[in-house]
């Protein structure tokens, strides 16, 4: 790691000796200026004209000559240095705007080479890309004095690029790394190796990060886009300097821009899956219009990156079915094994509540209870390093079936293993006109059942209303009803979808308990029961229209993973009409009924003797002041929880 270190530095000192022929070499302009085909933000650009400048809900009052702070989160430093906000300056347009933007590249590059923060090749990309594609709006105008020293401080900074490339991460910030190399090719011909290490580099990056299907290997919409913004960009740059595109960059671009279709819901947002951050709709329509020009394709499937789009009517249903990322792109990588999001028409109904840059929040978003998933308090599914990756790497295992035009997903992970919960079960079935979405989530375990809690977390455009036992969501279009033969409960949440954090609401879904069949753990027999008790005391078989198979842990279908033979023997036919029939929104209802669930709460906790009850009744019609003599209190069973929970979401029609 030493030795590592060593070279690297040596490199970067070679590279700040500047080219062989000495600066005077360089050209004062450049042969050839590339263009920045994304829109600037103008209010951005007037904060920077009056001293502050905001980033990802971050605002920080600038001064001369300080490009970092103590206060400074790392993506705000990191955007500041890259000089991505010169497109702000440009979109306002005004002359107080390029005075600012050229006194603020003179400041920068009137600093040593020594005091400059060179270090990370990404952010360095990003700012000679920067430069060279608003050169026109700031540099054109200048004097010559400005404009060679502008070229000189490229080329050193294009060189440090080369010394510390590649860097061994692979995300999309190697990408804007060799974005920026290859601004400084086209800008400067004459300094060919530019170029030629662009196109050593370039091949070997993508064929690590993009995969067979066009997902990006750290498996997140988030980088899924950045990676392929960066692309389109590059492609632009190519087709401007006439240099032929690299096939690996072509096949990127056509695998990646159907995928980050796919990855939308119907309002143009992103599913909020691994780390996603909130884009604007037709920033991404951009994106993917300057990636792929030549048609509106989807992604049919996307088996090598995990992920689940089903489709249904109106109704887009996103089910998160992979494991963690490996070590190398689980950066962006977050808790929500199993997640799925939910939405009709243009809105969004069941949501994760998103990824924020600020720390505080970054590692409350990343955990279980912040996704649409089981979860169990004592036991999270992914454990994170120090460092923040990956500790442990659960199996996930799924599989999508279409019967005609319906749905029938099956999931199962080992995540809560480690607890004693056995394997997690997750079945989802999608109605063909996308208005019934039902669901059961298991656990299988050995023993008793931990305690665990189903979350589905609310866009903050869904309005709640509780109704009887139903709880009735209302989107600005539809009506929804919400059922489970759980015990629900509405609370509060936050949601990361938008420029800032929104107060939302979620739907928690605890287990019902279950009659004890052991309720007296003494070896004193009970007193005998009337026949009428006794019937009473059995365990319900069949409550809120559901099997007994949510009693005990025991199915009457096919479990997911139950093997061959099981699977030869049920059908996915019969497992999805096995899920629709027990899943009847008639029969399922919010709250457990007081004639079922209700019993079965109370059950093996308030026995009743009935001979002690007739003595009392005796005694107290003779008006006898003698008492029976007290019995032995006995200890009492603890509840049992059910292992499953069926819900369902209905759109209603009307």
């Amino acid at each position: 790691m030493g030795l590592n270190r060593w070279l690297r530095d040596m490199r970067l000192s070679m590279a700040l000796l500047g080219p062989l022929g000495g600066m005077r070499s360089i050209p004062s302009v450049p042969a050839q200026t590339v263009r920045d085909p994304w829109p600037g933000n103008p209010v951005n650009g007037e904060l920077l004209v009056q001293g502050s400048a905001s980033h990802d809900g971050v605002t920080r009052v600038l001064t001369y000559a300080r490009w970092t702070g103590p206060d400074w989160p790392d993506r705000f430093r990191d955007w500041f240095q890259s000089f991505e906000w010169l497109r702000d300056l440009r979109e306002l347009g005004s002359e107080s705007a390029r005075a600012k933007a050229r006194a603020m590249v003179a400041t920068w590059i009137g600093q040593p080479m020594s005091d400059t923060a060179l270090q990370d090749p990404a952010v360095t990309g990003g700012r000679v890309a920067s430069w060279l594609s608003q050169y026109d709006f700031f540099a054109a105008s200048a004097d010559d004095t400005f404009r060679h020293g502008l070229m000189s401080r490229i080329v050193l900074e294009a060189r440090t690029i080369m010394a510390l490339l590649p860097t061994g991460r692979h995300d999309w910030t190697s990408l804007r790394a060799l974005k920026g190399l290859l601004a400084a090719a086209i800008a400067l011909p004459g300094q060919s190796a530019f170029l030629s290490r662009y196109m050593k580099l370039i091949d070997p990056e993508l064929e690590c990060q993009v995969l067979a299907d066009g997902c990006h290997a750290s498996r997140s919409p988030e980088a899924q886009f950045l990676v392929l913004r960066e692309l389109a960009e590059m492609r632009l740059m190519l087709q401007t300097a006439q240099i032929p595109m690299p096939t690996t960059l072509a096949a990127a671009l056509d695998r990646m821009a159907p995928v980050l279709r796919a990855f939308r819901h119907g309002d143009g947002r992103l599913a909020l899956f691994n780390g996603t951050g909130p884009h604007d709709p037709a920033m991404i329509d951009l994106v993917i219009a300057r990636a792929l020009p030549r048609g509106h394709v989807m992604a049919r499937g996307m088996p090598d990156g995990r992920f689940i789009r089903a489709a249904s009517g109106n109704t887009v249903l996103f089910t998160d079915a992979g494991p963690p990322p490996q070590p190398a792109f689980d950066a962006l990588a977050y808790g929500g094994l199993m997640s799925i999001e939910l939405s009709s028409g243009r809105c969004q109904i069941v949501v994760n509540c998103g990824a924020s840059p600020l720390p505080a929040w970054r590692n409350a978003l990343r955990d279980a209870p912040a996704h649409s998933v089981l979860s169990l308090p004592s036991c999270p599914p992914v454990l994170w390093r120090g460092d923040g990756h990956v500790e442990n790497h659960p199996a996930v295992n799924s599989r999508h079936e279409v019967l005609g035009a319906d749905h029938l997903i099956e999931l199962s992970s080992d995540c809560y293993r480690p607890s004693g919960a056995g394997t997690w079960h997750r079945r989802l079935y999608l109605g063909q006109e996308g208005t019934d979405l039902r669901g059961e989530d298991r656990l299988d375990s050995a023993g008793a059942t931990p305690d665990f809690v189903l979350r589905f977390h609310l866009h903050p455009d869904v309005k709640v209303e509780l109704e009887d036992t139903d709880i009735l969501l209302r989107t600005p279009e539809e009506m929804w009803c919400f059922r489970s033969d759980g015990y629900s409960s509405i609370e509060e949440s936050v949601y990361f979808g938008g420029p800032k954090p929104v107060p939302t609401l979620q739907i928690l879904v605890r287990p019902a308990e279950l009659p004890s069949d052991e309720p007296v753990l003494d070896e004193m027999a009970p007193a005998p029961e009337t026949a009428e008790e006794q019937e009473s005391a059995e365990p319900e078989t069949e409550a809120d229209g559901f099997s007994g198979e949510n009693t005990a842990g025991a199915s009457g279908g096919t479990q997911h993973g139950s093997g061959p033979e099981g699977e030869a023997q049920d059908s996915a036919e019969n497992r999805a009409t096995e899920l629709h029939a027990r899943s009847d929104p008639e029969e399922v209802s919010a709250h457990p009924s007081d004639e079922s669930a209700g019993e079965s709460a109370m059950s093996g906790t308030q026995q009743r003797d009935p001979q002690s009850d007739t003595d009392h009744a005796a005694g107290t019609h003779a008006g006898e002041e003698q008492t029976a003599p007290s019995e032995p209190t006995r200890p009492v069973a603890p509840p049992m929880l059910a292992s499953a929970i069926r819900w369902a979401f209905t759109r209603l029609d009307g």
